[in-house]
């Protein structure tokens, strides 16, 4: 079984991230990641979730546990990197070598999370992980915004610095607030009811998914995002499901 170090080193270089990038992304020293990288330590646990986030991987992965093999060999970055690319993403962000610094660099703020409020406080609309790789096929300098493999945007840009990722994440908002009713997916639906769950508990119980099942509720509020309403007033849309619901059932 491969030791820590040498799966955080294969997945980093796969990364194209130097040591003192992933480190500084993970909040640690070039020095504490080169020691595990040479075998000479290991990561606290507490950082296991970070470095699974940054290099995508499950934590299964991280600790060299077989996680439904999907090649013969041992090559760990290939096993993953077809799994990666077994299905396809609600929303995916593929940038040029060019950029990639200016992303690595502007992941660490929180702006993404900024323009994700943003979308909630507005309409409602949960914009989903926002998965971010490189592609050597672009153009150097050029990124496109993909949802279940349908390019949504291709541009260029000039600037190379954290005011390109800004744009770049601004218009990744702007679009998915453009396509939601073609982003949502039963996940995010599920994601959203939960949230009702923790706080009104009472609107939820014993009605989602028991009764009304979440791919009904995607189907409603794609109805709604059609007419370009707003989905945010979620507990009146279960209320209007669970009327209409019982009208059925009455006759």
């Amino acid at each position: 079984m491969k030791e820590i170090g040498e799966i955080i080193c294969q997945y980093r270089q796969n990364k194209k991230m130097t040591q003192e990038e992933f480190a500084s992304r993970l909040g640690v020293t070039a020095q504490a990641v080169s020691k595990w990288e040479r075998g000479n330590g290991l990561p606290d646990i507490s950082l296991v979730k970070g470095i699974c986030r940054i290099l995508d991987i499950s934590p299964g992965v991280l600790l060299g546990i077989a996680e439904g093999k999907v090649v013969e060999n041992s090559n760990a970055v290939m096993e993953q990197e077809i799994k990666n690319n077994l299905f396809a993403e609600p929303l995916l962000l593929e940038v040029g070598e060019e950029l990639i610094s200016c992303v690595v660099t502007g992941l660490e703020s929180d702006y993404v999370n900024q323009k994700r409020k943003e979308l909630v406080k507005a309409r409602g609309i949960l914009m989903p992980v926002l998965r971010i790789r490189d592609n050597t096929e672009l153009k150097k300098s050029s990124y496109r915004i993909l949802s279940y493999d349908r390019v949504l945007w291709e541009d260029c840009l000039e600037a190379k610095d954290e005011a390109a990722f800004r744009e770049m994440i601004d218009t990744v908002a702007g679009l998915c607030e453009e396509n939601y009713g073609e982003i949502i997916n039963k996940h995010t639906v599920k994601i959203m009811i939960d949230n009702i769950r923790e706080f009104f508990p009472g609107i939820v119980e014993g009605l989602v998914p028991e009764r009304i099942s979440y791919l009904r509720i995607l189907r409603k509020m794609q109805e709604i995002l059609n007419r370009k309403g707003s989905i945010r007033d979620i507990i009146h849309i279960l209320e209007e499901l669970e009327e209409n619901l019982e009208s059925r059932e009455n006759g």
